[in-house]
């Protein structure tokens, strides 16, 4: 199995989504003060207004909440996991030129041997 991570544009999607996600806590901010602002103009209609806040509170608030760890789960996890895979790519590389350095290389014969040692 063969991945290919193409990371300027995971990274580039990332920064997308990081803009989103800002975007989405200005409307959850807004959502929040549109909801006090609704509660205080229903304040005297009995029931009305605590239902209002209820709804806010139970409801909304936490969905919004939710649906942004969510999100900022996912784009930290893909940063986490972009840094990984070159991580990987780097100590593929760095072992590589050490093994070239040390100038060992095993020969087919070399590699039957301990593998014939190793099943015996």
């Amino acid at each position: 199995m063969r991945i290919d991570i193409r990371v300027p544009e995971v990274r580039s999607l990332l920064g997308d989504t990081g803009a989103d996600l800002e975007d989405l806590e200005t409307e959850r901010t807004r959502l929040t003060d549109a909801a006090s602002r609704l509660q205080e103009a229903l304040t005297g209609c009995t029931g009305l207004d605590t239902g209002i806040s209820r709804v806010h509170e139970e409801v909304f608030r936490p969905d919004a909440t939710d649906i942004m760890t969510r999100c900022n789960n996912a784009v930290q996890g893909t940063g986490q996991a972009v840094s990984a895979y070159l991580a990987g790519d780097t100590e593929m590389v760095q072992n590589a030129q050490s093994a070239a350095a040390s100038g060992e290389f095993p020969t087919q014969t070399q590699y039957g041997v301990r593998h014939a040692q190793a099943v015996a």
